[in-house]
C-alpha cells in the first residue's frame, strides 16, 4: 500500500492547471543568502533603474508579453506574463510558473517547465527583453547559479504509471477499477497530454456506429490497417487493439467523456472511404472528460505527481521489474518500489535533434505536447528493444515564420494560400508531386517532406487578385484548416515578403534569383504546369481537373514557403499484444508495460496511416489493455 508519508495529491484537473496570467511578487528580501554572497549580484544590478518593464517575445500562438517591476536594489519584485495565445493547459499554464520561478531565484539560469519548453523559452526571452530594458546584465542574470535542495523520499505502491496523457491515464483507470494501488507520475505541469488536443479517437462496431446503421467491421479495419503499413506493423497488437477499440469508447464514456460522430470529414480524400473519418469518435469536451477521470481516479485511491520526471526503470537481478527513481520539481529524488510499472511518456518530439537526424532534414516544425523520450530511453536500458523509433508523426504544413495556435490554427488569411491544390515546388524550382494530397492531413505532409519538409507555393498576382474576391478553387479543411473572409492578397503577399516568409519577383527570373532556385527549373515548371492548366489535364502527377484553375503567368509572382508539420513520434520498443516489453525471442520483461506513442508495432517506419483519430484511438485502447494486464499481473505475483 501507498506510504502514509506520501502526501496525497488533489486531483482536480483545475487544480493542476494554472491561470494563463498570474501576478507574481515578492519582497525584496526575496534574494536567498547564496545570491547575496554572489560575486556576480552588483555587477548584474549596478546600473538598474527602478520601474515597471515591458519584453516581448514570439510565442506559440502570438506574442508572449512579460510586465517586470524592479526597484533600485535590482530585485525583481513581480513578473507578469500575459501567453494568453499559448495552449492554456500547456503554455498558459507554465507561463505564470517560471514567472515565479525567476521571481523567487532572482535569476535567469532557471529550469524551463518540462512538457512546455517552447513557451517557456518564449518567457525567458520577454523577461531579458524587460530586464535589459531596466539596466540589468542580462548575461550576468542568465548564468546566476540556481540550486534546488529538495528531500528525497521513497514509497511503494503496486503499479506505477509514468505519464498522464491519454495512454496513463487509462492504463490508471484499468487497473485501479481493478483494485490495484496506483501511483501515477507527470514531467509537466499538468495532465492530458497531447490527447487533450486531439479532437478524437479511432474505433469500429462501436455502439454509435450501430446506432447510425454503419457496418464498419474489425476485420475490414485490421486488413487496411495492415496493409497500409505493408504488413511491416504487428498483426496481432493491431488486431488486439481494434477489437477493443469499441468497448473502450464504451468504457471512456463511463468514466465521463462524452462522444460523437461526425457528419462529414475536413479530409475531402476520405469521403470515400467510411473507415478513414467515421470511425472517428470525436470528444465533446476532451478537457471535461480529463476532469471526470481524475475525479473518479480520485475516488479509487489513485494518486498523481506532477512536475516529476522519469530517471529510471528499478529491476532485481533477474530483470524483474521493482519500480523506478524519479526527479521531483524541488530537485529531490522519488525512488518508488512497486510491482509493475507502465511507460506512458509518448514520443521523443522535443529532442529535435534526434527527430532531425531520423528525418534527415531540420526544415519541419513541431505541433503538440513535446516528449522527451525519457519513457522509451529508460525501457531500452531495462532490456526492451527499439522498435518503429523512427517514426515522426507527420501531420499537415504551416506557412513559414507564421503564429499558430493551440492545434496549429492560424488566423492569418494567406491560409487559404496554403490550404488551396496550387503550385508547388521543391527548392530547385521543380514541381513535387500532386498537390491535391491538401486535401488529406497525412499525405500532404508526406509530399512536404519529399522535398526535404519545406516548399513553395508559386503565384501570380492576378491569383492573389482572385483570392481577395473570393478563391475560385475548394479549399481544405485538412489538418488546422484555413481562415475564412476576403481581403487585400496582394498587400498580405508584400507583408510576407517584408517577413521574409515569402518571395517576389515581377519575372520568374526574379523569384528565382530570390528564393535561391535554378532559373531554368523554375522557368521549365512554371510553363509545363500553365499548359496542363490549359487543357485541364495534369500529365505529370494525376491532379483533378478541378484543381487545374490557375496558371502562373503574370507578374508580379509569389513564392510561399511552407514546411511540414509533425506532432511528435510513433514508435518506440516492441511490446506483445499484451503490451509487455519483449525481447527477439518474445519474453517479457516481468512487470515491464509500454503503451501509446512510446510502445512499436503498431505503425511502421514509414508513414502514419491516414485514419482520422489512429494515434488517440491507440493510446487510450493500448494504455487500458496495459492497465488491465499489469493488474492481473499483480494479482498473480
Amino acid at each position: 500500500m501507498m506510504n502514509k508519508a506520501f502526501k496525497k495529491t488533489t486531483f482536480s484537473l483545475m487544480s493542476i492547471m494554472l491561470a494563463a496570467s498570474v501576478l507574481f511578487g515578492c519582497q525584496s528580501n526575496n534574494v536567498t543568502e547564496e545570491q547575496q554572497n554572489d560575486a556576480t549580484t552588483g555587477a548584474t544590478t549596478a546600473n538598474v533603474v527602478a520601474g515597471t518593464y515591458t519584453g516581448t517575445a514570439a510565442g506559440f500562438g502570438g506574442d508572449v508579453v512579460a510586465t517586470v517591476e524592479v526597484d533600485d536594489e535590482g530585485t525583481i519584485l513581480s513578473i507578469d506574463v500575459d501567453a494568453s495565445g499559448e495552449t492554456p493547459t500547456i503554455g498558459g499554464a507554465a507561463a505564470p510558473k517560471l514567472a515565479a520561478s525567476i521571481v523567487e531565484h532572482q535569476s535567469l539560469a532557471v529550469d524551463t517547465i518540462s512538457g512546455a519548453t517552447g513557451t517557456s523559452n518564449s518567457v525567458l526571452t520577454a523577461v531579458e527583453d524587460a530586464l535589459g530594458q531596466a539596466g540589468f546584465d542580462v548575461e550576468l542574470m542568465k548564468n546566476r547559479k540556481v540550486t534546488k535542495t529538495g528531500v528525497d523520499e521513497e514509497v511503494t505502491v503496486e503499479l506505477v504509471v509514468v505519464g498522464a496523457g491519454g495512454s496513463g491515464t487509462a492504463a490508471a483507470l484499468a487497473a485501479a477499477e481493478a483494485g490495484t494501488d496506483v501511483l501515477i507520475i507527470e514531467m509537466t505541469n499538468s495532465v492530458g497530454g497531447n490527447s487533450m488536443l486531439a479532437s478524437g479517437m479511432f474505433a469500429v462496431e462501436s455502439t454509435l456506429q450501430k446506432e447510425e446503421g454503419l457496418n464498419l467491421t474489425v476485420d475490414e479495419a485490421v486488413s487496411q490497417l495492415l496493409e497500409f503499413n505493408q504488413y511491416l506493423s504487428n498483426g496481432p497488437l493491431t488486431r488486439a487493439i481494434v477489437e477493443k477499440s469499441a468497448s473502450t469508447v464504451d468504457w471512456l464514456e463511463s468514466y465521463g467523456m462524452e462522444f460523437y460522430l461526425p457528419s462529414t470529414t475536413t479530409q475531402a480524400a476520405h469521403e470515400d472511404n467510411l473507415y478513414k473519418w467515421k470511425a472517428y469518435h470525436k470528444f465533446v469536451d476532451s478537457q471535461a472528460g480529463f476532469e471526470n477521470f481524475y475525479t473518479h481516479l480520485e475516488e479509487m485511491g489513485a494518486e498523481v505527481r506532477t512536475n516529476t520526471s522519469l530517471n529510471e526503470i528499478l529491476q532485481a537481478e533477474d530483470g524483474t521489474v521493482t519500480g523506478i527513481t524519479a526527479t521531483k520539481e524541488d530537485g529531490g529524488i522519488l525512488t518508488v518500489n512497486a510491482d509493475a510499472v507502465i511507460i506512458a511518456t509518448g514520443g521523443y518530439g522535443a529532442n529535435t535533434e534526434k527527430v532531425y537526424e531520423n528525418l534527415h532534414t531540420d526544415l519541419v516544425y513541431s505541433l503538440g505536447v513535446a516528449n522527451f523520450g525519457e519513457g522509451i530511453d529508460a525501457a531500452i536500458e531495462a532490456g526492451g528493444i527499439p522498435w518503429d523509433s523512427s517514426t515522426a508523426l507527420l501531420h499537415a504544413a504551416q506557412l513559414a515564420n507564421s503564429s499558430t495556435g493551440a492545434q496549429g490554427h492560424s488566423e492569418d488569411l494567406l491560409t487559404q494560400v496554403l490550404m488551396a491544390p496550387l503550385l508547388w515546388v521543391d527548392a530547385s524550382g521543380t514541381r513535387i508531386g500532386n498537390e491535391d494530397a491538401i486535401y488529406d492531413t497525412v499525405f500532404w505532409s508526406n509530399v512536404a517532406y519529399s522535398a526535404g519538409g519545406r516548399y513553395y507555393i508559386i503565384v501570380d498576382e492576378a491569383t492573389l487578385e482572385d483570392f481577395s474576391n473570393g478563391a475560385n478553387i475548394k479549399l481544405s479543411d485538412a489538418g488546422p484548416g484555413y481562415t475564412a473572409g476576403t481581403g487585400d492578397f496582394v498587400a498580405m503577399a508584400a507583408a510576407a515578403v517584408e517577413a521574409g516568409s515569402a518571395f517576389k519577383g515581377s519575372t520568374l527570373e526574379e523569384l528565382a534569383a530570390s528564393t535561391g532556385m535554378k532559373v531554368e527549373e523554375l522557368e521549365e515548371t512554371v510553363a509545363r504546369y500553365n499548359t496542363m492548366v490549359q487543357n485541364k489535364k495534369d500529365t505529370d502527377y494525376g491532379k483533378s481537373a478541378d484543381s487545374l484553375v490557375y496558371e502562373v503567368s503574370e507578374g508580379n509572382y509569389y513564392a510561399f514557403e511552407a514546411r511540414a508539420v509533425y506532432l511528435g513520434t510513433v514508435g518506440g520498443v516492441k511490446v506483445n499484444e499484451k503490451l509487455e516489453v519483449i525481447d527477439l525471442d518474445y519474453n517479457a520483461i516481468p512487470g515491464l508495460y509500454v503503451v501509446g506513442s512510446s510502445a512499436g508495432g503498431y505503425y511502421s517506419n514509414g508513414s502514419y496511416p491516414p485514419y482520422e483519430g489512429l494515434a488517440c484511438g491507440f493510446a487510450y485502447t493500448s494504455g487500458r489493455i496495459a492497465g488491465e494486464n499489469a493488474a492481473q499481473y499483480i494479482q498473480n505475483k
